[in-house]
């Protein structure tokens, strides 16, 4: 007689068999279905890892960035260069799997016709809350050796071999950067070395990513030049991080080495068109408005004082700033 399967098979059983629509337009690579479903679930593991999802409902009310910028890096190492897509789909077409279910609004109703009708996340908005995945899963996706079986399960039974290998890798650099970003975190207070952390140590994939997501997260998603912050509802946000003084040159990411700047403040800072002076001061050049520009908006933050991060220590440190001037002598 057969025995019965424990609650973490069924759940490995269940991520074994989502439901994913097949199409000519996926490839072998997600066994020619729909990859959505088991990409949201990689990025939410991720997140259980990090401690940044705490309970079983997962709101939708709040910003998305670091889930869909999880999800983001999955799919493009996966789905063709062209091919998008919205958290919004995954996350409401899990209702449709044992596990998960959609909390609607009050006084809404969630139905088949209703998540058909889901293609951004402000649809998403005026449906659902959030969703709520079962207690008993929650659970174990709290625990690393259940979590990976899970994960071993998406892996296998919804990617080819090359496809699992190549997010298997994703996997372990964004395991790696969120260490590299906290590292940087507990660093930012000590005093400034020429290298904050052994270069060589690090993967430029996990570097890069570890840097973003501590610099963008201290100035909360606001440009320190211009102060525009923009997150839209697809959790994009509009600012870059952005070293003082290049990586190339300087080898550190040092949060005091960086700022986050919006696309068009940072092409302008690295093109030396834009500074910051001891005073925390915008300096803008001369030849931002020589004949024919035209610098628009640009040359009214002459002089205006740069958004920094709560925390003052985290500013840019003074002789980074110094060291771009004499650079662009601004």
């Amino acid at each position: 007689m057969e025995e019965p399967m424990t609650e973490l098979e069924t759940y490995i059983r269940q991520f074994s068999s989502l439901n994913r629509a097949p199409g000519r337009v996926w490839t072998e690579s997600t066994k020619n279905r729909a990859p959505h479903k088991p990409i949201l679930l990689l990025a939410v593991l991720d997140l259980m890892a990090r401690g940044v999802i705490t309970s079983p409902f997962i709101a939708v009310t709040v910003d998305l960035v670091e889930l869909n910028e999880l999800f983001n890096l999955y799919w493009r190492r996966i789905i063709p260069l062209g091919q998008t897509s919205s958290i919004s789909f995954p996350f409401s077409r899990l209702h449709n799997e044992p596990f998960w279910e959609l909390v609607p609004l009050p006084g809404q109703k969630i139905t088949p016709a209703s998540i058909n009708n889901i293609a951004s996340v402000s649809q998403l908005r005026t449906v659902a809350l959030g969703a709520r995945m079962d207690e008993d899963l929650f659970h174990y996706l709290q625990e690393p050796a259940s979590r990976n079986a899970l994960r071993e399960a998406l892996l296998r039974s919804c990617f080819s071999e090359e496809g699992r290998a190549a997010l298997e890798e994703q996997a372990t650099i964004n395991a790696e950067a969120y260490s590299y970003s906290l590292e940087l975190e507990q660093k930012a207070h000590l005093p400034l070395v020429q290298e904050t952390l052994e270069a060589d140590a690090y993967k430029p994939a996990v570097r890069d990513q570890g840097f973003r997501r501590i610099v963008v997260t201290t100035y909360d998603h606001r440009c320190a030049l211009c102060g525009v912050r923009i997150i839209t509802p697809e959790g994009h946000t509009v600012v870059d991080a952005a070293h003082i003084i290049p990586w190339s040159r300087s080898k550190n990411d040092d949060i005091r080495n960086g700022m986050a700047l919006c696309k068009l403040c940072h092409w302008a800072f690295d093109e030396g068109m834009m500074g910051i002076s001891d005073n925390y001061n915008v300096i803008t050049s001369r030849q931002i408005a020589a004949n024919p520009n035209v610098p628009g908006f640009l040359l009214t933050l002459t002089s205006r004082s740069i958004i920094g991060p709560a925390d003052r220590d985290l500013w840019p440190a003074r002789h980074y700033l110094a060291e771009h001037r004499r650079e662009w002598r601004l």
